[in-house]
């Protein structure tokens, strides 16, 4: 089994660095953003979403924990709006070490927040999957979530 572990200090650089490269990287991979300027606008929001770092109001990082072992298997990071009612979180990023992928530790790692936010008293929970996110869509689906919204984007050939 898993466990969520609120993310260490040591570990919340490398974490940044590391999200802030793959998130710029998702939105080339869709079209949305340039190369030559997804890395400045990846930098930007993450500041915006986290001006104090671990600190930040309303954000909550955590480290995804082997129960028996202690290792760290990925992380889980959400904001819940504490001052709304009802309540409500989003899901911003959720990894799973690949080594540790396809084995179960993610719908584990799921439930465990399905636990955390049932005591925070949120009412639901939303986030984003890039299209091309077939697995982290799927897992979803199994794990009680609903589609909101769908956005399409249709290409064309220039030339």
């Amino acid at each position: 089994m898993v466990k969520l572990v609120p993310m260490a200090q040591e570990d919340f650089e490398s974490y940044c660095e590391r999200s802030i490269r793959e998130y710029a990287a998702e939105h080339i991979k869709t079209g949305n953003w340039k190369e030559s300027e997804s890395l400045e606008k990846a930098r930007a929001e993450f500041k915006k979403l986290l001006p104090e770092g671990l600190q930040s109001k309303d954000e909550f990082i955590y480290s995804i924990v082997d129960e028996s072992t202690g290792q760290k298997m990925g992380v889980l990071w959400v904001e819940i709006k504490m001052d709304e009612t009802p309540r409500r979180a989003f899901g911003y990023d959720f990894m799973v070490n690949e080594e540790f992928r396809g084995k179960g530790f993610g719908k584990q790692a799921l439930m465990a927040l399905d636990e955390v936010l049932k005591s925070k008293d949120v009412e639901s929970m939303g986030l984003h999957v890039f299209g091309h996110n077939v697995n982290a869509f799927e897992l979803y689906k199994k794990m009680g979530f609903e589609i909101t919204n769908v956005h399409m984007k249709k290409y064309y050939k220039k030339g």
